[in-house]
C-alpha cells in the first residue's frame, strides 16, 4: 500500500524553519540581568530573595514586614526632628512628574511610532470629571482631557484639618476613585471595609506606629510574590488645578474678572480655597470626607511600590485583593457556574468571613451613553461586593462602585418599590448617591460576567502554614506540559490551597520584554496518570485550586503557555533608550526586575545546582522525589535579530508553587514529570483552552 508523504523540498524547508526558530527544550534561557554586573553583585546578590521558604505560619512574613516598616519610619522621624524639617521622599518626589507618572518606554523595533500597549484588566474611567478653570468659566473636564495633574502639595497645605482616619477607622463610604484608571485597585480597597463586624483589613496595611502625620511620613505593607514588603512615602499629593500664579493668562483673566472686587491676596486665597483645598482638589483617588487622607496615601504608596502611577492603570480586582491581604483568589465566569445555589450558600453568604468578593462587567461594543439598557451598571468596570443577605425570600447583594456615585437602578435599587421601612431597618440601608446599592442575586450574575473570590487567612493565621518554592522553567512553543514538575508531601489530612504563580511583572513595567505567559496545572497523586483536579488560571499571574487532601505525596504538572508580541519593545531597546535621560528610573525598575528574577535563579555550578534545584525540608523522604532531575544547562538571553528576521522562540518563566495547609506543614521539592503524568496532562490541556476561549 502506497503511503503519501510530503515532498522532500517542503520537508526540508519546514525542518530548517523549525531548527532556526525553536531553541532546544533541553536549554533554559537565562533571564537577563538589567543592571551592570558590578552593580548587580552589590545591590542584588547580597540581598537575594529566597527561592525556597519552608513551612511557616502565614503571619510570619507580615510581622517581619511591619517591623521593617516601623523601623524605617522611626529612623526618618528621628532625622527630620533633628533637622526640623518635614520628610521628603527623594525616591518618589511628586514634583518630578516624569519619574512619578510615566513608565519606562521605548519605540518598538521596525515601528517608528510604536503602538500603545493596552493593559489587561479594567481601564481608565471614561467620564471621571474634574473642575478646571477655562476661558469662559469653570467646566467639567473628563479624564480623557485631563491628561496629568497640575501640581503637588503637602497634606497640610491641601486639607484644613487633615486626619488619616476620621473616627479612627476606614469605611467603605470613604472611597472615591480619581483620574487614575485603577478601579480594580480602588474596588479592592472597598472590599477590605465590607462590614462593621468584619476585621478592618485596611488597618493592617498601614500600621499605626509606621506613620507620623506631623513629620509627613507614612509606612505601608503590601503582598508581593509570596511575601509581604514595606513601602514608605512622604505626604505630597497631586492636585488637578495649578497654583494661582501658575495659571496661564486665560485662566487668570477668567478668575480675576469674576473676583474683581477682591484685593489680589484675598483673590489668591479664595482661588486656593475653591480649587486646591480638600479631597475634591485631588487628581487621583480621594476620601469622601474633605479632611480624610488614607485613600490617596495608600494609592500613592501602591503606585510607588510599582514604580509610578501609570503602572497601576488597568488590572483585575482579584489580584488587587491579593496584594492587599495576602489571600488567594479564584476567578469565576458567571455563565460557567454549575450550581448557583451552592455558589450563594457556600460562597457569597461567607463574604466578610472566609472570603472577599469582587466583580467586573464586560466591555460592550454597542454604546449606551444614557445607560438605559445597563440600568446604571457601567461597562468594563470593577466593583466591590460588600455583603450578601436573604430577606423575605429574596437573595440580595450589596455592591460598591469605586467612583462613589452611579448606581444600579433596577429592582431593590435606592427608592425602588421593593423597599419598606422594615426592609431598610433589616438590611441597615440608607438611600444616597454614594455608589453603594443592593441588587438581586440573579441580576448580579447577569450583569457581572466575572467574579473573583479571595480566600482569606487573616482570622486564623496561626493555624494556616505556607511552604513555597520558586524555580525557572523553559516554555515550549507547543504549549505542552513541562518536563519539570513540583512534588509535595502532606503529612496529615487537611484542607489545602495550592497556588502556581509567576512573577508580578507590574513591579518592573517596561522591562517585561515581548513574552507573556498563562499558567495552569494538574494535581496528581504521585505516579498516577489521572489527575485529581485542575488548577485554572485566575487573573494574569496565577492558577489556583482548593481541596481537602489525605496524607500522601502529590505531583503538580505544570503548563506554562507563552505568547510573543513583536510590537512590544525589547528589554535592550528600553535600556538603550533610557539609560542617559532617565537613569534613576531605569536603576530603580532594573533593581526590582533583577531582584525578582533572582528568586528563580539556577546556578551554573553542578553541586550548587543540585542543592538549589531541589531545596526541601529535611523530613521530605519520598524515594520518588529525592533524586533531583538533571537541571538543563543555562543559555544566555538571546537578543532579537536586527535584520528584519524574527528572533527564535526562547522564553523561560520564573514560577513558584505555594501550598497552604491547615494545622500541618507541607514539604515541596522539584522533580522530573513522569511520562504518565505528562500524557495525562496533554489530554486535559484542551479543556483549559476551551475555558480560556469562554473568557
Amino acid at each position: 500500500m502506497a503511503v503519501l508523504t510530503s515532498t522532500s523540498s517542503t520537508q526540508e524547508v519546514l525542518d530548517t524553519f523549525w531548527k532556526n526558530n525553536l531553541t532546544s527544550e533541553e536549554i533554559i534561557t537565562r533571564a537577563p540581568n538589567i543592571l551592570p554586573k558590578h552593580i548587580f553583585e552589590r545591590l542584588v546578590q547580597e540581598n537575594q530573595p529566597k527561592s525556597t521558604i519552608l513551612g511557616c505560619s502565614v503571619e510570619m512574613s507580615y510581622e517581619a514586614a511591619v517591623k521593617e516598616c516601623e523601623a524605617r519610619v522611626a529612623v526618618i522621624v528621628t532625622e527630620c526632628r533633628r533637622n526640623n524639617i518635614k520628610y521628603t521622599d527623594n525616591d518618589f518626589d511628586l514634583d518630578d512628574k516624569d519619574y512619578c507618572l510615566k513608565p519606562l518606554t521605548a519605540t518598538a523595533p521596525d515601528r517608528p511610532n510604536g503602538r500603545e500597549h493596552i493593559e489587561k484588566g479594567f481601564p481608565k474611567r471614561a467620564d471621571n470629571a474634574r473642575t478646571v478653570i477655562t476661558r469662559t468659566g469653570t467646566v467639567k473636564l473628563t479624564a480623557s482631557k485631563v491628561r496629568e495633574p497640575a501640581c503637588a502639595k503637602r497634606v497640610g497645605d491641601i486639607f484644613e484639618q487633615p486626619k488619616f482616619f476620621i473616627d479612627h477607622d476606614a469605611h467603605v463610604q470613604d472611597i472615591r476613585q480619581g483620574s487614575e484608571g485603577d478601579c480594580w485597585f480602588i474596588s479592592s480597597l472597598g472590599c477590605l471595609t465590607v462590614d462593621d463586624s468584619f476585621p478592618r483589613l485596611v488597618n493592617k496595611l498601614c500600621p499605626r506606629r509606621a506613620r507620623d502625620e506631623e513629620i509627613g511620613v507614612y509606612g505601608f505593607v503590601f503582598y508581593r510574590d509570596g511575601e509581604w514588603v514595606s513601602e514608605v512615602i512622604d505626604d505630597k499629593l497631586y492636585l488637578t488645578n495649578p497654583d494661582y500664579d501658575d495659571c496661564d493668562d486665560d485662566r487668570r483673566s477668567v478668575w480675576d474678572r469674576s473676583h474683581g472686587r477682591l484685593d489680589p491676596e484675598t483673590s489668591r486665597a479664595a482661588y486656593r480655597k475653591a480649587y486646591q483645598t480638600g479631597s475634591d482638589a485631588l487628581f487621583f483617588g480621594s476620601c469622601a470626607d474633605p479632611n480624610e487622607t488614607w485613600v490617596p496615601l495608600i494609592e500613592k504608596a501602591f503606585a510607588k511600590a510599582h514604580g509610578d502611577y501609570d503602572s497601576i492603570n488597568g488590572g483585575w480586582p482579584g489580584e488587587g485583593v491579593e496584594d492587599l491581604t495576602g489571600g488567594v483568589t479564584t476567578e469565576f465566569v458567571s455563565s460557567d457556574i454549575l450550581d448557583k445555589d451552592s455558589f450563594w450558600t457556600q460562597g457569597l453568604m461567607k463574604v466578610g468571613k472566609d472570603y472577599i468578593f469582587s466583580a467586573g462587567t464586560k466591555e460592550y461594543y454597542r454604546p449606551d451613553p444614557d445607560q438605559l439598557g445597563r440600568q446604571g451598571v457601567e461597562d468594563d468596570h470593577a466593583y466591590s461586593v460588600l455583603r450578601a443577605a436573604e430577606y423575605q425570600g429574596n437573595r440580595l447583594c450589596l455592591i460598591k462602585n469605586p467612583w462613589g456615585e452611579t448606581e444600579w437602578n433596577g429592582p431593590w435599587s435606592d427608592g425602588s418599590k421593593e423597599w419598606t421601612k422594615e426592609s431598610l431597618d433589616a438590611l441597615r440601608h440608607k438611600f444616597g448617591n454614594e455608589g453603594i446599592f443592593w441588587m438581586p442575586y440573579e441580576d448580579f450574575l447577569l450583569r457581572y460576567d466575572e467574579i473573583w473570590r479571595t480566600r482569606l487567612f487573616h482570622c486564623d493565621w496561626f493555624n494556616w502554614n505556607v511552604t513555597q518554592h520558586w524555580t525557572t522553567v523553559n516554555v515550549p512553543w507547543s504549549g505542552d506540559y513541562n518536563e519539570t514538575s513540583f512534588h509535595f508531601i502532606i503529612p496529615a489530612p487537611t484542607t489545602t490551597v495550592i497556588v502556581l504563580s509567576q512573577l508580578d511583572t507590574r513591579y518592573f513595567g517596561g522591562l517585561t520584554g515581548q513574552y507573556t505567559y498563562t499558567l495552569s496545572f494538574h494535581l496528581h497523586t504521585s505516579g498516577q496518570k489521572s489527575h485529581i483536579v485542575r488548577g485554572y488560571a485566575s487573573g494574569d499571574r496565577s492558577a489556583t485550586t482548593e481541596l481537602f487532601l489525605e496524607a500522601g505525596t502529590y505531583e503538580v504538572s505544570l503548563q506554562v503557555t507563552g505568547y510573543r508580541d513583536d510590537a512590544l519593545p525589547r528589554i535592550e531597546d528600553v535600556v538603550q533608550q533610557n539609560w542617559l535621560d532617565r537613569r534613576a528610573k531605569l536603576i530603580q525598575m532594573a533593581l526590582k526586575h533583577d531582584m525578582a528574577y533572582a528568586r528563580g535563579a539556577l546556578p551554573e555550578d553542578a553541586s550548587e545546582r543540585d542543592r538549589i534545584s531541589f531545596a526541601t525540608p529535611a523530613h521530605l523522604t519520598s524515594s520518588e522525589i529525592l533524586t533531583p532531575p538533571a537541571t538543563p544547562p543555562l543559555a544566555p538571553a538571546t537578543p532579537a535579530t536586527r535584520d528584519g528576521a524574527k528572533a527564535p522562540w526562547d522564553p523561560s518563566c520564573v514560577v513558584g508553587l505555594k501550598v497552604y495547609a491547615y494545622q500541618t506543614v507541607a514539604s515541596i521539592g522539584l522533580g522530573k514529570a513522569t511520562d504518565a503524568v505528562r500524557a495525562g496532562g496533554r489530554s486535559g490541556a484542551e479543556g483549559a483552552k476551551e475555558r480560556e476561549g469562554l473568557r
